[in-house]
C-alpha cells in the first residue's frame, strides 16, 4: 500500500505493515527486501505520520521513508527503547537496522537490558542501531559510520559521518512551476523567529531592505514584531506548510538573516526557480572550504542560483536583491543530483546491504 493512503497513525501503520508482512511469510511470496526490516525510533518519523510538523527532520524522514518503500523494506515505527527491544525479541534476525535518535542510541548503549552483551545475549546488536543527526560530530560507541547525516559534512570540513540526505523532489515537483512574469513582486525572508532580527545575530540592518523599492518584502514570523524588526518587512505569520510553500513558489527571491542553518527551504527554492541569498562572514574569501556562511552546502553554487553576501553590507546585499530578481532561475524543478530521490535510495541501499557486524568487530580491533 502507498504510504501516502496508509492512516496516520503509527500503530495502525505497524498492523498493515505486520500483517502483510506475516502473510507473505506464511505463503512464501515475498517481494524484494520484504523479510527484511528496519526498525523506526526517530522521533521525526512520528511527525511525518502526523503531518503535523514540516521541519528538516521531518522532511529527512520523509524521503527514508519512502526510500525504503521504493526498495521494498518492511519498515516498523517504535517510539521507544523499550518497544524497540519488543520487536527485536520478535523478529530478530530478519531486522536489519533501527534508526534511532542519538539520546536513546546512548540509552540503549548504557542499559544492560537493552544492549546485546555476554550477559544479555537477547539484547538489540549495537551494531544495527544507527543514530539520526541532524547536526554534526559522531554519536554512539560505535562512532561515524553509524551515525547518519542528512548532509554530507564531510564537505563542510568535519569528519565524515555516514551520508544518508533528503530529498525535496517529491513535494516540489508535485507543485506547478509558476512562470516568473506571474510571480508576486516579492521576496521572502527566511526567518521564523522573531530573536532572528536581533542585533547580534541579524546578517542585515533594517534599513537594508528600504534600498529595494520596488520589491515587497514577506516573512512568517512567529509572534508579534519588536523594535529589531525591519519595517518594511510585511509577517503573514504562522502557516500552514502548503501555505507557505504557496508564498515561496511565488517569490522571486529567497533572503537569508543568517539564521536557521543548513534550512531545506533553500533547496525547497531552487526547485521552485527561486535564488537564495547566503550571508556570508568575511573569513578567507579566497578559500571557499572555508567561508562561514548561513547554509553551508550551497557555498559552492554561483549565480543565477546563490548570492552569497557579506553580512552587514547594505549595498552588497540591495545588489543581490535586484541581481536576482533580474536573472530569474529558468530551470523548471531544479534539484541537486545529489538530492534526487534514486540518490537517496541507492545510499540507503548500500547502508543496508553492508555487513555491519564486520564493519564493528573491525572497529573495535582498530580501537584497541
Amino acid at each position: 500500500m502507498p504510504v501516502e493512503t496508509l492512516p496516520k497513525n503509527w500503530i495502525s501503520r505497524n498492523e498493515i505493515t505486520m500483517q502483510a508482512l506475516f502473510r507473505c511469510l506464511e505463503t512464501s511470496h515475498c517481494g524484494e527486501n520484504q523479510t527484511k526490516i528496519v526498525l523506526l525510533g526517530y522521533g521525526a518519523f512520528l511527525d511525518e505520520i502526523a503531518e503535523t510538523q514540516e521541519g528538516g527532520e521531518v522532511i529527512w524522514a520523509r524521503s527514508t521513508v519512502r526510500a525504503l518503500e521504493r526498495l521494498g523494506y518492511t519498515f516498523i515505527y517504535t517510539p521507544n527503547n523499550e518497544r524497540s527491544l519488543q520487536l527485536y525479541h520478535v523478529f530478530r534476525e530478519l531486522i536489519k537496522a533501527l534508526f534511532i535518535e542519538e539520546t536513546e542510541t546512548n540509552a540503549c548503549f548504557n542499559d544492560p537490558k537493552c544492549i546485546m552483551s555476554p550477559h544479555n545475549p537477547s539484547g538489540i546488536p549495537v551494531w544495527k542501531m544507527f543514530s539520526f543527526n541532524w547536526w554534526t560530530g559522531a554519536v554512539g560507541p560505535l562512532a561515524n559510520n553509524w551515525t547518519l547525516n542528512p548532509e554530507d559534512v564531510s564537505a563542510k570540513g568535519y569528519a565524515p559521518n555516514n551520508y544518508l540526505g533528503y530529498s525535496i523532489e517529491p513535494g516540489c515537483s508535485t507543485r506547478p512551476f509558476i512562470p516568473h512574469a506571474e510571480r508576486k513582486r516579492q521576496a521572502y525572508v527566511l526567518a521564523k523567529e522573531m530573536h532572528y532580527f536581533s542585533p547580534e545575530i541579524r546578517a542585515w540592518d533594517p534599513e537594508f531592505y528600504d534600498g529595494v523599492t520596488d520589491i515587497e518584502f514577506v516573512a512568517g514570523v512567529r509572534g508579534e514584531p519588536t523594535a529589531d524588526f525591519p519595517t518594511r518587512l510585511k509577517n503573514i505569520g504562522y502557516m500552514s506548510p502548503d501555505a507557505f510553500y504557496d508564498q515561496l513558489s511565488r517569490s522571486l527571491v529567497l533572503v537569508g538573516v543568517g539564521f536557521p542553518l543548513t534550512s531545506p527551504t533553500p533547496y525547497d527554492a531552487l526547485c521552485y526557480g527561486v535564488p537564495f541569498i547566503n550571508p556570508w562572514d568575511a573569513a578567507d574569501p579566497e578559500n571557499r572550504n572555508k567561508w562561514s556562511v548561513q547554509h553551508g552546502m550551497m557555498k559552492h553554487l554561483d549565480p543565477p542560483y546563490v548570492y552569497h553576501v557579506f553580512k552587514g553590507n547594505r549595498e552588497g546585499f540591495v545588489n543581490a536583491v535586484k541581481d536576482a530578481v533580474s536573472h530569474p532561475i529558468q530551470r523548471c524543478h531544479y534539484v541537486l543530483e545529489r538530492m534526487k530521490m534514486h540518490a537517496i535510495e541507492q545510499r540507503l541501499g548500500k547502508i543496508l546491504a553492508m555487513d555491519w557486524e564486520k564493519e564493528a568487530l573491525a572497529f573495535t580491533l582498530r580501537s584497541l
